[in-house]
Order: C-alpha cells, then sequence, then structure tokens
C-alpha cells in the first residue's frame, strides 16, 4: 500500500492536477466547450462583417465622389456633403444589421457548429453589402441622369454669325 497514492486520489484540486491532464485549463474547464466556441463565433463574426462594412463604406466614398461631382456639375463641397451623408447611412444600415443578426439560437457543441453557424451569418452579411453597395450605385446613377436631363445641353456648334431677318410685311 502507497500512501502516497492515496493522497494523490484523496485530494483532488491541488497545483499538479491541472498538469496532469492536458484537455484542462487553469480555471479547470475543458478549453472547447460550447460557451467558448460561441464567443468565439461571436466575436469573429463582428470582427468580419465589421471591417468588411468599413471596407465597402469607403471604396464608395472614394470612387463615389466622381459621380456626385458630376451630378452636381462641379459643386465639390455638395458633393462632398452628400458622398459623407450617404457613407453614413450606410455605415448605420450595415452595422445595424450586423448587430441584429448577433444573436442566434443555434445549439453549438462542436467548433464545426461554431464554423457553420460563422459561415451562415458572415454569408447574409456579405449578401446585405452587396445589396446596399448596389443601391448606393442606383443612387448615384439616379442623381448623375437627373442632373444631365436639368441642364440644357451645349449648342452643337458655337455661333459664328449673326442673322438678319428682315420684318415682316
Amino acid at each position: 500500500m502507497n500512501t502516497f497514492n492515496i493522497f494523490l486520489d484523496t485530494a483532488p484540486g491541488q497545483p499538479y492536477d491541472y498538469f496532469e491532464l492536458v484537455q484542462h485549463n487553469f480555471l479547470g474547464r475543458g478549453i472547447m466547450n460550447p460557451s467558448t466556441l460561441i464567443i468565439g463565433a461571436y466575436i469573429v463574426y463582428l470582427l468580419i462583417s465589421v471591417n468588411l462594412t468599413i471596407w465597402v463604406a469607403r471604396t464608395l466614398h472614394k470612387r463615389g465622389a466622381i459621380f456626385l461631382v458630376d451630378a452636381f456639375h462641379g459643386n465639390t463641397e455638395l458633393a462632398a456633403s452628400v458622398n459623407h451623408l450617404l457613407v453614413v447611412g450606410f455605415y448605420l444600415i450595415n452595422i445595424g444589421f450586423v448587430s441584429l443578426a448577433l444573436k442566434s439560437n443555434a445549439q453549438i457543441t462542436t467548433a464545426r457548429d461554431a464554423i457553420e453557424m460563422l459561415s451562415d451569418k458572415l454569408g447574409w452579411v456579405l449578401l446585405i453589402l452587396g445589396g446596399m453597395h448596389f443601391f448606393n450605385l442606383f443612387v448615384f446613377s439616379r442623381i448623375r441622369s437627373r442632373s444631365r436631363y436639368q441642364v440644357p445641353p451645349p449648342p452643337p456648334v458655337a455661333p459664328d454669325a449673326i442673322l438678319r431677318v428682315a420684318p415682316a410685311r
């Protein structure tokens, strides 16, 4: 009979117990439990979707400025103001959707479940971002086409003579 062995079996919670089992972290819970999987998936989802939203908004702001300057007949100050308002609206709608879509009722028990939930959520975010991108392009094109109809086009040939008309008799 080994008294040292009995002492190890009857006194759990000693610091050496944590080093014997590789599956346990320092808090004594498993590393791959469902709560850490879902929290990790939420963090990855937020990081990817917010960064995608920022990237698309910056691209729209940068590239859309040219269309707005043309639509507002060279008035760069007005074009910059409208461009900024469009980007703010884009941020509000997309970040709002990302935060509303964060909630999930899925039962996450494995890393595979977490990855599948993450890909589902990111797929919806990408579809919404694509839809908002095309909506902004539609708005830009409508503003641009409407402004072209309001300004009379320049004459095809510059006048070079005056036609004198005799008074009617």
